[in-house]
């Protein structure tokens, strides 16, 4: 957790919102991007940011169960080769045995928010 007990996923979450929110304000004022930062104590170069950052489609992400009937434990054995998540061309995580799905998904959140 990060301050305020906030993860940094949800303060990326969180930045988002607050952004997408000035955004819109700013298109229904009919002022400049600049004059608007002026009025409203906001950094142009953020607000730009935000701006184009927004306009990027968000992943159409999907999880459904999987069940695994008749799923027989397989012991590891010490040459066990890890597994290998790319995400795009920007990330790669090795995952070995033992590894905690939580923070796996936490992790995945995260980079996708990054990204």
């Amino acid at each position: 957790m990060c301050e305020g007990g906030i993860s940094r996923a949800g303060q990326i979450e969180q930045k988002r919102t607050y952004w997408k929110e000035q955004i819109d304000r700013w298109r229904q004022s009919g002022l400049s991007q600049a004059e608007y930062c002026r009025r409203h104590d906001l950094v142009r170069h953020q607000m730009a940011y935000w701006k184009k950052r927004l306009q990027k489609p968000e992943p159409d992400v999907s999880f459904f169960p999987v069940e695994l009937n008749g799923f027989k434990e397989i012991a590891s054995r010490p040459e066990q080769t890890p597994l290998f998540l790319v995400i795009g061309n920007d990330f790669r995580i090795e995952i070995n045995e033992g590894f905690d799905a939580q923070v796996l998904r936490q992790l995945i959140f995260l980079l996708q928010a990054l990204a």
